[in-house]
């Protein structure tokens, strides 16, 4: 004979599915909501980086082969955040690259909406499988916005920036270099839309790269090391040593005379100087960097990537200093900083991890503290300055190709 339930237990046995739903639908608002806010942010710092992540986030849920009916819902979300933009806006910002940037901006509000979406109503069983989808589709918008927020409010906090030191040094090699290389974009408006597509679109090639990786992962291919990583590692990095030499850019300091008048600081203290609060985000070269790392990752790929992602690190290397972005300093620095995060993410023995880790270290942090203190500009012009440049960049290869080789040794034993 089976006993009732007590009519009290059997109530709250009803409700309690009628307030998981509750607390659900409350979850997909909210994730809607967050969305739409960060749409937004790009408004706010004038930026183009987060339309191209968002972009990744849509490329890389496409690597993953969704259904018909997860795409149709990712192209209605797009088509409901794009509706939502234009009537509160009217229109888009107009940046290089923006054919791309738009439609990618909503298609991946529209992918991070579903895929957070299934992971909210996933059985406790797929739970874990949706939020992998989830995390691998938002690490790039994930990094991009907290740069985007952090550098900006870390402006405030170093208003002395080093540019005039920079550009003294940049003179050593002739030119200087932005100047001539910006000249030639003013010269060639083609090449200057080109490469500043290339330049916005960082996050994005980030992304398509990851992708690749996902879908090696996914093979069970061994990689040397995981791109999510290393690019979450550079940008946490790259932001500390922001700190050590502040960098704004040639275009930010010297505003008008950037590309077509060379300043003549003779008349002035080559010393630290105030600047408004701009993004100090010029050494090193974190875009030179990253474009580095995509390079180094797929290299081994077939050869259209190879190709691809050496041309691309050529046009972001040009672009950082046709834009007045970057000085050739901030770039000299990149390959020991890639270096760094390239060692500390890859799989072997941890004494050769720490030799390239402290080889990167210790040129990255020479040179930091050399035109922080001024140092640097006692180096002679010409063949000296070439020279430390060469090895600045040659010996990070260096290091990093016997990383490779011990790696490619250990797993053939």
């Amino acid at each position: 004979m089976s006993i009732p339930n007590p009519p009290a237990i059997v109530s709250e046995v009803a409700t309690q599915p009628a307030r998981e739903t509750i607390y659900k639908w409350a979850q997909t608002a909210a994730v809607a909501l967050l969305l739409v806010l960060v749409s937004e942010i790009r408004d706010l710092t004038a930026a183009p980086y987060m339309p191209f992540a968002l972009a990744g986030a849509f490329v890389i849920h496409m690597t993953m082969t969704p259904s018909r009916r997860d795409l149709l819902a990712v192209l209605a979300s797009a088509l409901a955040f794009a509706a939502v933009y234009f009537l509160h806006h009217g229109a888009m910002l107009t940046y290089l690259g923006n054919t791309i940037g738009v439609p990618g901006e909503f298609l991946g509000l529209g992918t991070l909406l579903v895929l957070g979406w299934q992971w909210i109503w996933a059985p406790a069983r797929t739970k874990w499988s949706h939020f992998e989808r989830v995390r691998e589709a938002g690490l790039i918008p994930l990094l991009c916005l907290t740069s985007m927020i952090t550098v900006i409010q870390a402006a405030a906090l170093t208003p002395v920036t080093y540019d005039r030191v920079l550009y003294a040094f940049d003179l050593k090699f002739g030119g200087p270099p932005s100047w001539v290389i910006g000249r030639m974009f003013r010269e060639h408006p083609w090449l200057h839309t080109m490469g500043g597509t290339v330049y916005n679109s960082l996050p994005l090639a980030l992304a398509v790269c990851m992708a690749i990786q996902w879908q090696d992962r996914q093979k069970k291919v061994r990689l040397t090391a995981d791109l999510r990583w290393v690019a979450m590692a550079l940008g946490s990095v790259g932001f500390v040593l922001y700190q050590i030499c502040p960098v704004a850019g040639p275009v930010y300091m010297f505003g008008n005379q950037f590309p077509l008048q060379v300043p003549d600081l003779t008349a002035v203290a080559i010393a630290p100087a105030w600047l408004a609060a701009v993004p100090r985000n010029g050494m090193p070269s974190l875009h030179v960097g990253w474009a580095l790392l995509l390079f180094w990752n797929m290299r081994r790929n077939v050869w259209w990537i190879r190709i691809g992602t050496g041309v691309y690190l050529a046009l972001t290397a040009a672009t950082t200093l046709g834009s007045g972005e970057h000085y050739l300093a901030d770039l000299m620095v990149a390959p020991a900083v890639a270096l760094i995060n390239q060692a500390a993410c890859t799989g072997t023995r941890l004494r050769d991890r720490w030799l390239a880790i402290g080889t990167g270290g210790a040129i990255a942090i020479a040179w930091l503290i050399a035109f922080r203190t001024g140092a640097a500009l006692a180096i002679p012009g010409g063949v000296a300055t070439w020279s430390l440049a060469v090895l600045s960049m040659a010996i990070p290869a260096a290091v990093a190709w016997r990383l490779d080789w011990v790696v490619a040794e250990e797993r053939s034993q």
